[in-house]
């Protein structure tokens, strides 16, 4: 890896942990306005490896430092709370459209296997999920707080300039974690936007973090959201439809 990237360490395929974790740095360093690639790394890569053999320690998962460290965990319970968890319905019962491993996330995963991440040192692992900022594993064990992550990642790259910050933008947000519906909204907007002519300071940005969603109240995605405002969810928008949610926004740059 380089200096100008963020890597996140986990399984592959990517866990609900590991997912999460990526979509929500993704998200930050979109917030961020910084030019800086996310790469989801295997555990068991030769990249990961090396990643950790610099710390002294070596890759590896909540079941391995159980394993190790002879701590007893309810596995069934665990795999039956990943099961049943996400965001997988409105409050009108409607589906998401794209559940993805992300939304089968909660905090109380996290607490779940919290026996494992205090032993993980202890044990010589490197324990998934890995958050890895300019070189460093900054947070391993859990998805850390979206706050600290994201004052971890401002002050890495305004401290050593690495960031290449873009201009002011107005932004246009379709939320969802990623399927058919949710790329075909992006596309709409993109042929919406070259429909009512330029914009100027405009951008289009895909979101994907779930917690994202839930801040911004969009509990079935895709979603689409105009300057901070949300003006649809749980539909795809035509490119007409989305040229007069635009032609009812003033768009004087501020």
């Amino acid at each position: 890896m380089t200096a100008d990237e963020i890597l996140i360490i986990g399984t592959d395929p990517p866990c609900p942990r590991c997912d999460y974790l990526n979509q929500m740095v993704v998200d930050i360093v979109n917030d961020l306005r910084l030019s800086v690639p996310v790469r989801h790394v295997g555990y068991t890569s030769d990249e990961a490896q090396q990643i950790a053999k610099a710390e002294g320690l070596v890759p590896g998962t909540a079941k391995e430092v159980a394993k190790e460290m002879k701590i007893v965990m309810d596995w069934p319970a665990i795999q039956k709370m990943i099961d049943t968890a996400g965001l997988m319905e409105s409050n009108s019962g409607q589906s998401q459209c794209c559940p993805s491993a992300a939304g089968r996330w909660t905090p109380e995963l996290d607490d779940a296997l919290r026996p494992c991440e205090v032993q993980a040192l202890a044990a010589g692992i490197m324990m998934t999920p890995v958050l890895v900022i300019n070189g460093k594993p900054i947070h391993q064990g859990s998805v850390p707080d979206a706050d600290q992550t994201r004052n971890w990642i401002d002050s890495t790259y305004k401290q050593t300039n690495k960031g290449k910050h873009r201009p002011n933008e107005t932004v246009i947000e379709v939320l969802g974690p990623g399927c058919k519906k949710c790329d075909t909204l992006y596309d709409n907007v993109l042929t919406a936007i070259d429909s009512f002519g330029d914009i100027e300071g405009c951008s289009v940005k895909k979101r994907t973090d779930i917690g994202y969603f839930q801040k911004m109240g969009v509990a079935v995605t895709p979603g689409l959201i105009i300057k901070g405002k949300v003006v649809s969810t749980g539909r795809v928008l035509t490119p007409e439809q989305i040229v007069a949610h635009l032609e009812s926004i003033s768009w004087e740059t501020e």
